[in-house]
């Protein structure tokens, strides 16, 4: 009897509460306006805003909606036999990291970085392709340096379009070689070899053009030959083509010919001793009245230090050498001593 009456009470109890439950319910996950929390409605307003959403995301598009322009690898640096070897590695591993790309456009998505991927997943035969899609760089100079840097660290970039991409930035983009070399992560006399192939001769172009060498060593020392005996520079390039030229068979010459300057410039200045009113043809301790220069000496090159114009910024001043004025850091130079300069 007792357990009867119980379960007769609990009943009518929960008939009377569970309207309210209910209605307690409904109200929370859908109040009225007027009830709603004012501080959780602003958050979620914030949460909408586009410009705090996520960058950009990994996307799967037809490959054909991929397209490429405007890259510093040109279109005779792309080795079809790398290509095919990454088309063999896809069957087990695939892409391991999506071209980046701008958002869409009227012409499909456009490649910032990653166009050899896309292009061994075109060789490959595939109808899809992942790619990331993020916000595309600010200006030309952001995305120069983008690519310089991808093309540099991982997959490399032959010395030719590694100089014209540097030299761009050089020249429209004023940037320093110090500059560009911290910040694709060289070396300045990484950045300074390159910028070097620009006035490099059109036998030592070639010689990179033809792929007979990509060593930018090698045509950087045949350009420094070149300046100073193009006769013996030509001789080189053509042993380049015929039976091959070492760097260290470049360098070597290289020294024999600077020594040889050398041995002008001791024996003029023997001369000068003997007799004190023979005018130099090198200009060497003359007696002439010229201005004095600190001479420098830098990644194997030697210059002055330039005093008539204002440095870029703290610890660095500018240096003529080689017919081209240079931002150097001076941390970077070793004074040689005093020059002459008529």
């Amino acid at each position: 009897m007792a357990k009867k009456q119980f379960m007769n009470r609990l009943r009518e109890q929960n008939s009377r509460s569970a309207p309210e439950t209910i209605n307690k319910v409904i109200e929370t996950k859908s109040p009225n306006e007027d009830v709603r929390d004012s501080a959780a409605h602003q958050i979620m307003t914030d949460i909408a805003r586009p410009e705090l959403e996520a960058e950009g995301q990994i996307i799967r598009v037809p490959i054909n909606e991929v397209y490429a322009e405007i890259q510093v690898r040109p279109e005779d640096d792309f080795d079809d036999s790398i290509i095919e070897g990454m088309a063999n590695t896809f069957d087990t591993v695939g892409i391991l990291t999506p071209p980046r790309c701008y958002p869409k456009d009227r012409n499909g998505y456009r490649i910032w970085m990653g166009e050899t991927r896309w292009r061994t997943a075109k060789k490959h035969g595939d109808s899809f392709i992942d790619i990331y899609v993020g916000s595309p760089p600010k200006n030309e100079k952001l995305r120069i340096i983008g690519q310089l840097i991808e093309n540099l660290q991982q997959s490399g970039l032959k010395p030719l379009a590694t100089a014209i991409a540097f030299n761009e930035l050089k020249t429209i983009h004023a940037m320093t070689g110090e500059e560009i070399a911290k910040t694709v992560g060289k070396p300045t006399s990484f950045v300074s070899k390159h910028l070097k192939l620009i006035n490099a001769p059109e036998s030592v172009i070639a010689l990179l053009k033809d792929k007979v060498t990509l060593d930018v060593d090698l045509a950087y020392t045949l350009t420094q030959i070149n300046e100073i005996n193009s006769e013996i520079a030509e001789k080189l390039v053509t042993k380049a083509r015929n039976d091959g030229v070492t760097r260290s068979e470049a360098k070597d010459e290289l020294s024999k010919i600077k020594n040889v300057g050398k041995d002008k410039v001791s024996h003029a200045k023997s001369l000068n001793k003997i007799n004190p009113d023979r005018k130099s043809t090198l200009n060497v301790n003359s007696n002439q009245t010229g201005a004095w220069y600190v001479q420098v000496e830098f990644d194997n090159k030697v210059g002055i230090i330039v005093t008539d114009k204002k440095p870029d910024g703290d610890g660095v001043v500018w240096v003529k050498y080689e017919n081209r004025i240079d931002s150097i850091g001076v941390d970077k130079l070793k004074v040689k001593g005093l020059v002459q300069i008529q």
